[in-house]
């Protein structure tokens, strides 16, 4: 269980083998700890000292995280990575590992974009085949970026009634932005959780770049997901009125998730995660562990040296 804490002003404890959380000393909510495998805290709301502690001692991830999605930090038991391990990842070579999860997104883009008819495909397809090729890390970036920008221009065909023509953040200036950008750093949190139970150090990626407290690696496996499981829900949402534009407000100079939207889009995404999918090399499991599996198999692949295949849409 992924424990989502909104509640503004809220405080949660530990009671007698559960966690609580209260408000002004009423208890709104009760989860049996055992199940808890990660806690996400959103905004303003308190962690009791035993009950930080004993998240901790159990290897429960904290993350903290402002109600815009903006992620300022995780805290957790100490990594216990092996030498040999970090040694590999350190020595790495980056290009192709940071060619495959660009290739797994731009496949899935290309996919979606086929999904519901719209225009872009060419140009993403386009993009695939220069990543597919690229010499330099530099160059990759250059194909994946030139992928995205033609498939969210692509998705706002879609959901030109809500704004959106195509990508923007730091601050998102419209509710889909909104929305992506919300689920973006809900996904960030278990691709954390992914990489730390892997054993692969988080700050350590390959197409993302190495900054301090940059997630970088967490970033990089992520990069798969975005599209499936972010993309797919939002473009859902809209379309089936579950999210709507009065589930975003203007603040801070942009436009983010009010709490009503902030709880439907949470509540989504994790329906999501318990979704089944089936990887292009054939084993089904939910997106959720899907997302575990690749960080193994990423582990796999920096130990062996062997070619990693990313997850993607087909």
């Amino acid at each position: 269980m992924v424990l989502h804490l909104l509640t503004q002003g809220a405080t949660l404890r530990l009671r007698q083998g559960r966690l609580l959380l209260e408000r002004e000393g009423t208890v709104l909510r009760s989860y049996p700890v055992r199940q808890v495998r990660q806690v996400v805290v959103w905004g303003h709301v308190r962690l009791s000292t035993p009950a930080f502690t004993f998240l901790l001692r159990q290897g429960v991830p904290v993350l903290f995280l402002s109600l815009e999605g903006f992620l300022y930090g995780m805290a957790g038991s100490p990594l216990d990575l092996h030498p040999d391990h970090l040694r590999a990842q350190f020595s790495q070579d980056p290009l192709p590992l940071a060619r495959a999860f660009v290739v797994g997104k731009l496949r899935s883009a290309v996919a979606m974009l086929k999904r519901y008819g719209l225009p872009g495909r060419e140009a993403v397809a386009e993009a695939l085949e220069y990543a597919l090729r690229s010499p330099q890390l530099d160059r990759l970036r250059g194909a994946e970026g030139l992928g995205s920008r033609a498939y969210f221009a692509g998705l706002g065909q879609l959901l030109a009634q809500y704004g959106f023509q195509g990508r923007t953040r730091r601050p998102p200036r419209d509710p889909v932005n909104a929305a992506l950008s919300y689920g973006y750093a809900l996904l960030l949190g278990r691709a954390l959780l992914a990489v730390r139970l892997a054993g692969l150090h988080p700050e350590v990626g390959f197409l993302h770049g190495e900054g301090r407290r940059q997630p970088a690696l967490a970033l990089d496996l992520m990069e798969e997901f975005r599209i499936p499981v972010v993309d797919a829900v939002v473009v859902q949402a809209f379309r089936r009125g579950k999210l709507l534009p009065s589930h975003a407000e203007e603040r801070n100079g942009g436009v983010f998730l009010n709490e009503e939207g902030r709880r439907t889009l949470i509540t989504l995404l994790e329906e999501r995660f318990q979704e089944e999918a089936t990887h292009p090399l054939g084993p089904r499991k939910t997106y959720g562990e899907l997302l575990e599996m690749q960080a193994y198999r990423l582990k796999g692949a920096i130990l062996s040296g062997k070619p990693y295949s990313p997850f993607y849409l087909k």
